[in-house]
C-alpha cells in the first residue's frame, strides 16, 4: 500500500511532468503528498528562473511584505529561499486543486541527491516520484546525475517520469507493462503493477525473457518444481547436482534445452497472471519472449505504447552494486515512457 509519496520540484518541466504524476497517484491512493525542493547553494539555476525570483523577492519587501526570508543570508541564498518557497506553494496549489487531502512543503538545501533520499528515508516515503532531469542535469548525461543516485539507491520504490515532448500533463495510465522473472523482487513489481493496472482500469501486460544466463539455483527458486513436466524437471535436477558436484559455474546455456527454459518461462507468468487477478486484474496478457532482458522490456515498451514500465530493483540477471550495467539501469536510462522500480 502507498501512504507516502515524496515529489521533488525544481521548477524545470521534467518536475513539473513528475509532480503531475505524484499529485494523481497521491490522489489515486488517497496518500499523503511531500513536496520537496533542494535549493542548491553554488548551482546551476536558469538566469530566467532566478532572475524572475530576484525581482518578485526585491518588489514583495519594497511593499513592506512579510518575506518570512532571513535578512542576514547572502543575496544568492536569499534569492535561492525565495526561489524555493515560491516553487513548493505553486506546487501545493496544483495539489490542492486536486483535492489532495495532505500536502507538506519541505525546503532543504545541499546535494540535491543526498537530500531526498534523506527526506525519503526520514519521513518514510513508499514511492518517490521525479523527474528523469531537473534544471541542474545536463541533457543526456544520466551517469552521476540526480535521478540516477535516487533511482539506484533509494530506500523504497521509485518513479522515474520520462517528459515526452508535446505532453500536456498526466493523462493516467492506459497500459502497463511489468517484467517478471520469478524472483522476489519481480514479485514485488507484479504485485504493484497490477494494482496500479486495477486502479487505472489499464491493460496489463506482463513479460518473460527466457533465462538464458541464469544459475540453477535461480531457476529452482524461481518456480514451483511440481508444475513443471517430468523431462524439463530432470534437466533442471542434473542442472543443480552438476554444480553440486563443481562442474562449470552453474549457467545452464548447455545444461538446459530452450524447450525447458520456455516451460519455465511460462509457469513464471502464470503465476504472475495469478497475482494480477487477485488484484482484481482480469485479462493480464502474457508476452514470452527470447531476447536480452533490458532490450526485450524496451522493445515491449514500444510495441505495446505502454505508459508506465515496472520492474524490480534486483533479479533479470543483475548483480548488487553492479548498476551501470543492469538490466533495471539500462530500462530506466531509454524508457521511452515513466519506469517505476519496485522496492
Amino acid at each position: 500500500m502507498i501512504r507516502t509519496i515524496l515529489t521533488p520540484v525544481d521548477g524545470s518541466r521534467h518536475a513539473q511532468a513528475a509532480l503531475d504524476v505524484g499529485i494523481d497517484l497521491a490522489k489515486s491512493y488517497n496518500a499523503r503528498l511531500i513536496l520537496l525542493h533542494v535549493g542548491l547553494r553554488d548551482g546551476d539555476v536558469p538566469q530566467d528562473l532566478y532572475e524572475a525570483a530576484a525581482r518578485e523577492l526585491a518588489e514583495a519587501e519594497a511593499r513592506g511584505e512579510e518575506t518570512g526570508i532571513h535578512p542576514h543570508l547572502s543575496e544568492h541564498l536569499r534569492v535561492m529561499e525565495y526561489l524555493g518557497h515560491k516553487l513548493l506553494r505553486e506546487a501545493q496549489g496544483a495539489a490542492a486543486e486536486k483535492r489532495i487531502k495532505s500536502s507538506d512543503g519541505v525546503l532543504d538545501f545541499g546535494d540535491p541527491g543526498e537530500r531526498i533520499l534523506h527526506h525519503a528515508k526520514h519521513r518514510s516515503a513508499d514511492l518517490i516520484v521525479m523527474g528523469s532531469r531537473g534544471y541542474g542535469e545536463l541533457e543526456g548525461l544520466f551517469l552521476g546525475s540526480v535521478s540516477h543516485k535516487v533511482f539506484h539507491l533509494a530506500p523504497c520504490s521509485c518513479v522515474t517520469v520520462h517528459r515526452v515532448e508535446g505532453d500536456t500533463g498526466f493523462r493516467g495510465l492506459e497500459t502497463i507493462v511489468v517484467a517478471t522473472d520469478g524472483s522476489a523482487h519481480a514479485t514485488r513489481s507484479v504485485e504493484l503493477a497490477s494494482d496500479l493496472a486495477a486502479r487505472y482500469g489499464a491493460r496489463l501486460v506482463l513479460l518473460h525473457a527466457l533465462r538464458r544466463q541464469a544459475t540453477a539455483a535461480q531457476l529452482h527458486a524461481a518456480v514451483d518444481l511440481d508444475r513443471l513436466g517430468a523431462e524439463t524437471r530432470e534437466q533442471l535436477e542434473m542442472a543443480e547436482r552438476l554444480v553440486a558436484m563443481g562442474s562449470g559455474a552453474g549457467l545452464l546455456a548447455a545444461a538446459i534445452s530452450e524447450a525447458a527454459l520456455k516451460e519455465i518461462g511460462e509457469r513464471i507468468l502464470e503465476r504472475g497472471a495469478a497475482l494480477a487477478k487477485a488484484r482484481s486484474v482480469q485479462n493480464p496478457e502474457l508476452r514470452l519472449v527470447d531476447d536480452d532482458p533490458a532490450r526485450a522490456i524496451l522493445a515491449a515498451a514500444r510495441s505495446e505504447r505502454a505508459d508506465l514500465i515496472v520492474l524490480g530493483s534486483r533479479g533479470l540477471g543483475e548483480i548488487a552494486g553492479l548498476l551501470a550495467g543492469s538490466v533495471s539501469y539500462k530500462v530506466n536510462h531509454a524508457a521511452p515512457c515513466t519506469c517505476l522500480v519496485a522496492r
